[in-house]
């Protein structure tokens, strides 16, 4: 009686509330983590203690967008217009991007002592790992320490290359910036062209390799391969195909990048250069044009070769649970292996001894499919604001558009100097491109999408194809 006679009053609404917070789609909690981190970044940014000269609003979103989806796309010339204050704001951004927000927020509630709702550890779990029974407490002890220690090392390398800066603190900070963009695969840096003054510096180049490298391998691949061998039992363990796959397609990617990037530059823009320059410089833009988006060579000097097979690579990009960007090297992998399956004529995916589940190949095809999409949708609608003239120079620009859309999907950051020319809309439009890239299109579209199962099909009738 007394439960009848309060339930219209505060029992249903208290009750519908706690139904709906349980069954809450945990992608949207991503989804508007993200956004006000952007939001917050740009107010930050927008402050006049922040800048040296006062920027637009838009020119702040847009760089801290950029730098919360690890792009390293900008607008502005970070050095010079950003103040000791503005450049750590970036910073903060570029950090809390690369490892992500689920992971600081998880962190931060295990830090005052309570424990993660299901949401978190879902979503968490879905960026780190295959294995859902794995804690979140023991996937932030482990990717922790290693983001940390290796941004140490990467700043204590960086900071006795950068004596050219005047002051202790521009070195110290200029060296823990770098260090997180390289790690995080942001591609910001403080000088305006990148990394180009250090073309020749063996040490810096190898440093940001290894870096972009190990913040775009991916947690598990990574994990796995730190214990790959047993010292204990002296055996090696076995690995899953998922980081098999992972790990020799990154290999190939490089070494087919580093083998085609001299071939077409050898006489190009590396022309003049001794043999061991030209192989660094080669070597250097393999590891970062997929997704760290730095550069020791000036990217508008490229030829249409060079240029178009970093548009293909940078769509690739890094691999999953990483700090990287692109449609990811296994979804590459599925695709490849999809249609070379198809062509022998087997109706599974297989690959090293085992088959792919339906599900991934079904997954990594709309993953390729929807991108393919954004990045068409995207370049057509810059390509008609941003480029004016006859269809000769139209034409001529369309690779450069082109190159700017894919940079900014795949969050890689490498530019043919476009993006500081975009207009207002055209800002607007990368600016949603970058997003869309960070998450994920899949995962943006089940944010707003219910699951639903076919229980009907239409009638099958044949067409002619090929």
């Amino acid at each position: 009686m007394l439960h009848s006679r309060y339930q219209g009053f505060s029992a249903t609404p208290l009750q519908e509330a706690f139904k709906a917070k349980r069954q809450g789609n945990p992608i949207l909690l991503v989804i508007i983590g993200y956004l006000t981190l952007v939001i917050l970044g740009s107010i930050l940014l927008y402050l006049p203690q922040s800048t040296r000269t006062p920027i637009t609003f838009l020119d702040s979103f847009f760089t801290a967008m950029s730098a919360v989806c690890v792009t390293g796309l900008s607008v502005l010339n970070i050095g010079e217009v950003f103040t000791p204050f503005g450049d750590w704001v970036i910073l903060i951004l570029m950090q809390l991007g690369g490892l992500g927000i689920m992971t600081v927020s998880t962190t931060l509630i295990l830090l005052a002592g309570m424990h993660p709702g299901f949401n978190h550890q879902s979503v968490l779990l879905s960026e780190f790992t295959q294995e859902g029974s794995i804690d979140a407490s023991k996937i932030l002890k482990a990717v922790l320490p290693f983001t940390f220690i290796l941004e140490a090392a990467g700043a204590i390398v960086y900071f006795t290359q950068f004596s050219n800066l005047p002051t202790l603190y521009d070195r110290i900070f200029g060296s823990i910036f770098q260090a997180v963009s390289s790690f995080c695969n942001v591609g910001f840096t403080l000088y305006p062209d990148s990394l180009c003054k250090f073309q020749f510096n063996g040490l810096m180049n190898i440093s940001t390799c290894i870096l972009t490298l190990a913040g775009g391998f991916g947690f598990l691949a990574v994990t796995e391969l730190r214990y790959l061998f047993d010292f204990k039992q002296r055996t090696v363990r076995k690995i899953s195909l998922h980081t098999k796959i992972a790990t020799w397609f990154t290999a190939i990617i490089v070494l087919v990048s580093i083998l085609f990037f001299a071939f077409t530059e050898w006489h190009g823009a590396l022309d003049g250069l001794d043999i061991g320059d030209k192989l660094l410089s080669t070597s250097f833009m393999a590891f970062s044009s997929r997704t760290a988006g730095l550069n020791t060579v000036d990217v508008p000097s490229l030829g249409a070769g060079s240029l178009f097979f970093f548009i293909i690579i940078m769509f690739i990009g890094a691999n999953p649970g990483s700090c990287g960007g692109g449609i990811k090297t296994t979804t590459a992998a599925v695709i490849f292996l999809l249609g070379f399956n198809r062509l022998l004529g087997r109706k599974k995916t297989q690959v090293l001894g085992r088959s792919i589940p339906e599900t991934t190949v079904d997954k990594a095809v709309r993953v390729f499919v929807v991108s393919i999409v954004v990045i068409v949708v995207a370049t057509l609608i810059l390509l008609k604001t941003e480029i004016s003239g006859s269809s000769v120079e139209s034409a001529g620009s369309f690779l450069k558009v082109l190159f700017e859309v894919v940079s900014a999907y795949s969050t890689c950051g490498l530019s043919m100097g476009l993006t500081p020319e975009l207009s207002v809309p055209g800002r607007v439009v990368v600016c949603l491109v970058m997003f869309i890239g960070r998450m994920g299109p899949l995962f943006l579209v089940s944010a707003v999408m219910k699951k639903t199962e076919e229980n009907m099909w239409y009638a099958e009738e044949d067409i002619m194809v090929g």
